[in-house]
Order: structure tokens, then C-alpha cells, then sequence
């Protein structure tokens, strides 16, 4: 999540998580937290999601570039389980998102919270999948259908009939 030097905008986060604080006092190691690592660095056309918030939903585009793209259906993967997933996962439930949430592509602090909230996601929200099955199932999509529509910086030229 990336924040202003004197961190106003992080809102909700700096009232409930004073541990920020801890943050500025840390040794520096020349990395940036909020950099995406280059084993899954996003390609040309792929889109960045930068979010304030648990959810990917709230207060980001994401809703409208699917609606954009024609999805139906969402894959979820991240950290934490029980906090940012649950609460991306709610939110594309409660968008009438069809859900799947990728079983070993999330994480929590705690294996007793990252059970039971897979659990209760499988039970309510989401279809949990082991990430071989969504592997395997992506391998049955026809080619070309997760290519991005080309955008343009013009205007595509009217045509004119001309009647005969």
C-alpha cells in the first residue's frame, strides 16, 4: 500500500495499527515493501491493482476493468487469509462474481485462522481449489481469451456509407 511521507491518507490503518510506527524505525535494506518481485512482475498488458484497504474492490477500479473484460469469475490468491482475501473474497461474492480461491496461494500469520477462514470462505463465498485444479482448469481455456483488448490513444476514423 503506498501512502503520503506523513501517512494521512492511511486512514482506518494508522488508527488501528500503531505498528507503523516500528516501521520507520527499521533498518533500511533498499527495498521497497510495495515493489512487485520480478518472478511476478506484471508483462505489458497485464493491470496493476493498487489498493488502500483489505479489499481489492474498495475504493479501486477493479470492479469496472472486469465489467470492461466480460468476467464472470474471479481466481483469488494473497495474504492474509483473514484479512485482505476474506474481505476481496466478500466483496466479488457480494458483486455476483462467480469465486475461486486458490488454496496454496494464500497465507496468514496463523495456520488456525488461515484454516478456519478458508473453511468458512468454502462454505459461503467461494469455491477453495486446490491451485493444481485451477492450474489444470486454465489449461482447458481456448487461446487468446485472457488477451486484453488492444486500447488506442486516437479515435478510430467514422466511416461513411455511401449509398448507391
Amino acid at each position: 500500500m503506498l501512502y503520503r511521507d506523513d501517512n494521512w491518507d492511511a486512514g482506518s490503518w494508522r488508527w488501528k495499527n500503531r505498528r507503523q510506527d516500528e516501521d520507520m524505525d527499521r533498518p533500511k535494506t533498499g527495498l521497497d515493501g510495495n515493489e512487485i518481485v520480478a518472478p511476478i512482475a506484471p508483462g505489458p498488458h497485464d493491470i496493476v491493482v493498487r489498493k488502500k484497504k483489505p479489499s481489492g474492490f474498495f475504493g479501486t477500479d477493479l470492479a469496472s476493468y472486469l465489467t470492461l473484460l466480460g468476467c464472470d469469475s474471479v481466481v483469488i490468491t494473497g495474504t492474509t487469509t483473514s484479512g485482505c482475501v476474506r474481505a476481496t473474497v466478500v466483496d466479488a461474492f457480494s458483486l455476483n462474481y462467480r469465486v475461486v480461491l486458490a488454496e496454496e496461494a494464500c497465507f496468514d500469520r496463523s495456520e488456525a485462522s488461515h484454516a478456519v477462514s478458508l473453511c468458512d470462505m468454502h462454505a459461503k463465498y467461494a469455491d477453495v481449489m486446490k491451485v493444481d485444479d485451477v492450474l489444470s482448469y486454465f489449461d482447458t481455456i481456448p487461446e487468446g481469451q485472457f488477451e486484453l483488448p488492444g486500447g488506442t490513444s486516437q479515435s478510430k476514423p467514422v466511416r461513411k456509407l455511401a449509398a448507391e
